[in-house]
Order: C-alpha cells, then sequence, then structure tokens
C-alpha cells in the first residue's frame, strides 16, 4: 500500500508540474502512391542458348495504371493497366550469360483530379544459357564390312562452330554455321571408328565436345 501511494504520488505531482508522459504509439509503412507489386527472374531459350528476362506487374491499386519497366536489356511501357490486371514483357537479353541485376518499374495513376507516381525495383538472379556444342552425327557402312564409308556431322546448336571428323580419310575441320553440316568420305573404306569433336567461342568463353562415331 505505501508503495502504491508513492507511485500515485510521484504522477500526481509530475502532472502538477505541467510534465508530459511519453506515449508509444504503432509505426505503420507509409503506403505507395501506386501500389503495385512486380517480380522478375532470367531463364534460358535453349533453342537459341540466350538468356530471357521476364518481368511481371501487378497493379494493386484501385485505378488504372501506366507502367514503365526499364531493364539493361531494353524499356517497355504499357498504358491503362486496370486494377487487378497485369503488365508481362519477355525481354531477350541477347546475351548467353548475364549477371544477377535489378529491374525498375515506374508508375503512374490520374486519380480525384491529381497524379500519383511511385518507383520500385525486381531483383533477378545470374543465368548462363550456352551449352557445350551440340551435334548430329551419322556414320554410314553401305557395304556392312564394319568399316566407315563416310560420316556426316550437322551443326543443331545456336552458334557457329569448328568441327573436325578424324579416322576417316585423315582428319579434316570445317566452320559449321547453325544447322550446317558436312561429310567426310573414306574411298579406302579402312576406319572401324571416327572421331567428331566441335568447338566454339562465345562471349569470351570456349566450349568443346568429342564423340566416338561407329557405323
Amino acid at each position: 500500500m505505501k508503495k502504491s501511494r508513492f507511485v500515485s504520488a510521484v504522477l500526481g505531482a509530475a502532472v502538477a508540474a505541467g510534465a508530459s508522459l511519453a506515449v508509444a504509439v504503432p509505426a505503420y509503412a507509409a503506403q505507395p502512391d501506386v501500389n503495385t507489386n512486380a517480380s522478375a527472374k532470367t531463364e534460358c531459350d535453349k533453342n537459341i542458348e540466350r538468356a530471357i528476362l521476364p518481368v511481371h506487374v501487378l497493379n494493386r491499386d484501385s485505378a488504372p495504371i501506366d507502367v514503365r519497366v526499364t531493364t539493361s536489356y531494353g524499356q517497355v511501357k504499357q498504358s491503362k493497366i486496370a486494377p487487378g490486371k497485369a503488365f508481362y514483357n519477355r525481354f531477350d537479353t541477347g546475351k548467353g550469360s548475364v549477371p544477377a541485376g535489378k529491374v525498375t518499374i515506374a508508375a503512374y495513376k490520374f486519380e480525384n483530379g491529381k497524379g500519383h507516381y511511385a518507383v520500385s525495383t525486381a531483383s533477378y538472379g545470374a543465368s548462363s544459357c550456352v551449352v557445350n556444342p551440340r551435334l548430329a552425327t551419322t556414320a554410314t557402312d553401305s557395304d556392312h564390312d564394319g568399316r566407315i564409308d563416310s560420316v556426316t556431322v550437322r551443326n543443331v546448336g545456336a552458334h557457329a562452330i569448328q568441327a573436325r571428323i578424324s579416322g576417316v580419310a585423315g582428319s579434316t575441320a570445317k566452320t559449321l554455321a547453325p544447322r550446317g553440316t558436312f561429310t567426310v568420305t573414306d574411298p579406302s573404306d579402312r576406319s572401324p571408328v571416327a572421331v567428331v569433336t566441335a568447338y566454339k567461342f562465345v562471349e569470351g568463353k570456349g566450349y568443346f565436345t568429342s564423340s566416338v562415331v561407329r557405323p
């Protein structure tokens, strides 16, 4: 009881003296002027061996918005995106490998006679989409004696390669564009196997493959 009377006396004295008591008020995050939700990621287009950057921006606002998405690989603008609808675009980076990065999303709306503007970012990870040379090879043994008469190589990858056929009429190399082919014939019909190698150099990095071919 004595302690309670003492505390009451102290508080009363503080109020009488004009002292102010601090009251903790919960902090709330300010809502953006334009409410959006954005995401970005990298993925590989295997056919062209290039990194693609899809970006998705959802309009979570109560009014239509205009959006401009800016990346290291270009920018795109879309207007009058309705509430609940989204912007979506796949940016072709033009590169086989890309580092991690960010895209910038600028959003604008005009509501109740006033313009509102907000800028946000979305992060994406690094991606490497270039693979070793891809080949389609065929060995022909027309007389069925177990030895190769000819070998054909086709470049089924996305980049030019330096291909070599060894073991059939010696060793022959040729530069092949994508979908290009070349054939080496051995009139002497001497070799039971051939070795096909291919090399390419893309964005400062070398890629190599090798395979053994039999009829």
